[in-house]
């Protein structure tokens, strides 16, 4: 949108017979309208934007007064004074020039042959000519947006293309952007009303109209509350659903009526400290994606279709967190096991990104008998026999395991001193060359203990 008249562009008239005699650093101030007044008190009557013209019958005599004149134009916002040259005014003090120069002032002198009515009309033209602009770029802002595809609105892709402006929509709390693509560099936030707390960023070097930005921020509200009710709708479903599949209660056909999965398609499950949860749910529903997503175990847990893994890395980039994944997946009925081996992934990133599990594969419902009962082998050893002591000491890992790792309630469970319950988890650390200490060596743990369960339940 076109800028408004300033005091340089008055100034450059030469039909306007108007120079500046001091304040030229403020040459840049707008002018939406000009008055006369010849008020002993002008800035009662006339405020920002608005040129003061003047004969000069209220210009005091003496420096002091002169300098306090300025001041109170200036305060008041007045973008400058307009003095006629009909020697009606006192003479201008050079205290009266140096306190303009100083809060860039502009003080300007008008010729005899010009009217103060005729600079009073340039400026009226130019503030309606602005305002009729400013009218056909709001119908074309409302026009633009309400044209534009749940998708589009998403991309934000229409403001910047009409204002020339890259905007984006920030959700505050989880940080995740609703709309657009994030500004680099130095911004401007501007306070949405929608039902989050969210905000419109704004590169600090591009101006919008204010007018302009009013309506802007109003269609970005209705636009933004849209699409984050429609995120939470997702990943309140999506949280229900996930719950369901890690306890082994969900089947394909629930999920988006069958269509999520296609045959023969993989999926993936993700692990993230906790604290990321709500921003990874928010960031996934946000990006089309289906927000299968859930605490567990003191960690965020999802998944995601293999096809979804670039817009995974996209997310975790611009999250700045690292993901752990699973191995590949075909069926959901072990989410649990595929679950642990993303959460073992988590200490082995460094940095952000997908970390892919290294370790023994984890998901066993659909694997054979024989692989079971290898991975019995290799993780407990002497454990795996039916010796009423290898019996004894992998019954206390496994009540741990199924304890969650809580070593009092274990013991309550067993009915044995917590004392007693530490010297038998010793003796299995001894036996396996394993410790419930190491994530990895857990994770191992745990598989081992779906085996057991897999062949002898």
């Amino acid at each position: 949108m076109a800028s408004l008249l300033t005091v340089a562009d008055l100034i450059a008239d030469p039909t306007l017979d108007t120079n500046v005699i001091a304040g030229a650093t403020g040459l840049d101030r707008t002018v939406r309208w000009a008055q006369t007044s010849e008020s002993a008190e002008p800035w009662k009557w006339l405020g920002p934007e608005e040129l003061l013209m003047t004969l000069g019958l209220n210009v005091p005599t003496g420096p002091e007064g002169q300098k306090d004149y300025v001041r109170q134009v200036h305060t008041a916002g007045i973008p400058g004074i307009a003095i006629g040259a009909d020697g009606l005014a006192p003479s201008i003090t050079t205290e009266m020039r140096l306190e303009a120069d100083r809060l860039g002032l502009p003080l300007l002198s008008t010729g005899t042959s010009t009217p103060f009515v005729v600079i009073a009309r340039t400026v009226a033209a130019a503030t309606t000519n602005q305002l009729n602009r400013g009218v056909l770029m709001l119908s074309r802002l409302y026009q633009e947006a309400g044209s534009q595809s749940a998708q589009a609105k998403r991309r934000g892709d229409w403001a910047k293309k009409l204002l020339g402006v890259q905007v984006a929509v920030e959700d505050t709390a989880t940080g995740c952007t609703v709309i657009g693509t994030r500004p680099t560099g130095a911004l401007r936030r501007h306070s949405l009303s929608t039902l989050r707390t969210t905000q419109l960023l704004i590169p600090a070097e591009d101006q919008i109209d204010a007018l302009l930005l009013v309506h802007l921020k109003l269609i970005l509200s209705v636009d933004t509350n849209a699409l984050l009710q429609q995120a939470e709708s997702s990943i309140s479903s999506g949280e229900s659903l996930l719950r369901l599949g890690l306890a082994g209660q969900l089947s394909a056909t629930q999920v988006k009526g069958g269509k999520w999965l296609a045959p023969g398609e993989t999926f993936r499950v993700l692990a993230a400290p906790e604290k990321h949860g709500e921003s990874l749910s928010m960031s996934l529903a946000l990006h089309g994606l289906v927000p299968l997503q859930a605490r567990w175990k003191q960690h965020a847990v999802a998944i995601v279709r293999e096809q979804d893994l670039g817009t995974v890395r996209q997310i975790s980039a611009a999250m700045n967190i690292a993901l752990g994944s699973s191995l590949a997946q075909r069926d959901l009925v072990d989410l649990a096991g595929a679950a642990e081996e993303a959460i073992s992934a988590l200490p082995e990133a460094s940095e952000a990104g997908v970390h892919e599990f290294s370790g023994l594969q984890v998901s066993l419902l659909a694997r054979s008998a024989s692989e079971a009962q290898g991975i019995i082998s290799r993780v407990l050893g002497p454990l795996a026999s039916e010796t009423g002591q290898a019996e004894l000491f992998r019954s206390t890992l496994f009540s741990l395991l199924e304890h969650d790792m809580q070593w009092q309630r274990t013991a309550n469970a067993l009915s044995i001193h917590r004392q007693t319950l530490v010297y038998r988890i010793k003796q299995v650390e001894e036996a396996t060359g394993r410790s419930v200490r190491k994530v990895a060596d857990l994770s191992d743990f745990h598989l081992a203990r779906q085996a057991w369960v897999l062949l002898h339940d």
